[in-house]
């Protein structure tokens, strides 16, 4: 049935040269795998200098798109707020510093910074690895940056120090306010975020049958983690929990192989401005600022023109975000973008965001409303959206000016070299040519014990042999994968795939 589908779309295709028939034979033997039973295919691949379509099978139809969300969401934020847009996150004395004593309260006015330097090398860059922190606790391999989550507090301490501050009498206060703070996926998206409000926690196996060995980040006052992790026989299992009654007092329990070690699992912060405010506590009395905390902190204030501005925290430009929520397929940094499109206007909630986020789709990159459903920004199963909008996206980026349009290219990962696509299609000849956001849906059938494939998909751009730039998606909803681990293997398929449709750029066509 696929086969019929696919040679109806290479008919509506116009003049094909033999070689491109040749390739559609390849790519089927791919697509008709005994795992693809059940699946529902999509291909859309177009000649963006000519307009050509190279290949088009129910690219009308709706798919989940999963992390392929991202492609909008990023291009959201960055025509609505510019490549080099930097956040600035300030601090300021509520009272004049007088002889080194300040009788008012330090205001730390957050401005949803995704980062706040915790993977920060220099002033302009952030760091990822091809495995990150952000999914620790649904797929292994992952991989901390080097970069030390606390850098943006200690910054600003050390700043507010050089002021002339030694002694505080009053408060410091997280001023929370730009918009509502939102859970998505189980995690907390606010205005201020330290190390992504995530506690990162490493755990080695130690001798069998003892305790393993845990390290955790950031330290930060007031919270604890409490190691239940026992070190198991090679063949053991590797089960590790990660649990909190009181968000303060972390438990990790479960067991590790005794062969195991750097094994990452992460705790997320309930309470973002309570981390923040014991961090940057923390940090100020590390630069020798005393600190006479008032017995009530104020729960409201207005921002008064004669605050005096004591630090300043300066963060790379926003193109460099963008990079890493595409690289990584950051989830909680791509749903941070409806409350920052939100913040812009003046507005505070996630759905007023992702009404902006429709209205981009619709009105800039003119997709038609029936076309796409986007419930979150991050890419949920809910999502729906056709091979054709996907392209509209890359076409119309691929229009901006060429600077900005670069940016925007340069996030998105490479093929055999990069964030989610570093480990597949190394060999292949579309390695370090194919430029493309993954996107991954997966669940767990109760009734089998199996998993079970909603959706892969890859989307983006292919540097072409005949040197135009072709923008395409390949995605495949409903597929089997009876453990975690044969998602691999899928995606290892479409970046072959992928790499199929780059030998074929050089295709002759009418």
């Amino acid at each position: 049935m696929i086969f019929h589908l696919f040679a109806v779309a290479l008919l509506a295709v116009p003049s094909l040269s033999e070689e491109a028939n040749n390739f559609s034979d390849e790519m089927l033997q791919v697509m008709n795998q005994p795992k693809y039973e059940h699946a529902f295919w999509g291909v859309y691949v177009k000649d963006l200098e000519t307009g050509k379509v190279l290949y088009e099978l129910n690219a009308d139809k709706l798919f989940s798109p999963a992390s392929t969300t991202k492609l909008f969401s990023v291009a959201a934020l960055l025509q609505t707020f510019g490549n080099e847009y930097r956040f600035k996150t300030p601090i300021y004395a509520t009272n004049p510093i007088k002889k080194g004593v300040l009788e008012g309260n330090l205001v730390l006015v957050a401005q949803g910074d995704l980062t706040m330097g915790s993977r920060q090398p220099d002033p302009n860059t952030i760091s990822f690895t091809k495995l990150d922190h952000i999914i620790a606790n649904e797929i292994p391999g992952v991989i901390l940056t080097n970069e030390d989550p606390l850098q943006g507090i200690n910054e600003l301490a050390r700043q507010v120090y050089q002021s002339g501050l030694r002694v505080l009498k009053g408060n410091v206060i997280i001023d929370d306010s730009l918009f509502e703070t939102t859970v998505k996926r189980g995690m907390v998206l606010s205005p201020i975020m330290i190390n992504e409000n995530l506690i990162d926690i490493v755990i080695d196996a130690g001798s069998t049958g003892r305790e393993a060995r845990l390290t955790s980040r950031p330290q930060v006052p007031g919270y604890q983690v409490e190691n239940r992790v026992k070190t198991v026989g090679n063949g053991g299992l590797l089960q590790i929990e990660v649990s909190s009654t009181d968000g303060h007092h972390i438990v990790v329990e479960g067991t590790i192989p005794a062969n195991q070690k750097g094994i990452v699992r992460t705790f997320a912060i309930q309470d973002p401005p309570a981390f923040a405010q014991a961090a940057l506590i923390q940090a100020l009395k590390n630069q020798g600022i005393k600190i006479e905390l008032d017995d009530q902190q104020p729960t409201s204030f207005i921002p008064s023109k004669k605050w005096q501005q004591v630090a300043l925290w300066t963060s790379p430009p926003l193109s460099e975000y963008g990079k890493l929520i595409l690289k990584v397929s950051h989830n909680l940094g791509a749903d941070l973008v409806p409350l920052l499109l939100a913040s812009k206007q003046e507005q505070k909630t996630f759905n007023e965001g992702m009404r902006l986020l429709g209205d981009f789709t619709v009105n800039k990159v003119g997709v038609s409303p029936s076309a796409f459903v986007f419930i979150d920004a991050a890419g949920g199963n809910e999502n729906r959206l056709t091979p054709q909008a996907e392209i509209q996206l890359l076409q119309y980026m691929s229009k901006l000016p060429s600077k900005q349009f670069q940016h925007f290219l340069n996030a998105l990962p490479i093929l055999g070299v990069d964030g989610s696509l570093e480990d597949f299609g190394k060999n292949s000849n579309g390695a370090g040519k194919v430029f493309a956001k993954t996107g991954t849906g997966a669940a767990f059938n109760l009734a089998t014990g199996k998993f079970f494939l909603i959706t892969q998909a890859y989307a983006g751009y292919i540097k072409g042999k005949n040197g135009h730039l072709f923008a395409y998606e390949v995605v495949v909803n409903n597929a089997q994968m009876p453990t975690i681990n044969d998602i691999f293997a899928i995606f290892e398929d479409e970046a072959q795939l992928s790499s199929m449709i780059f030998d074929n750029t050089g295709a002759v066509y009418q």
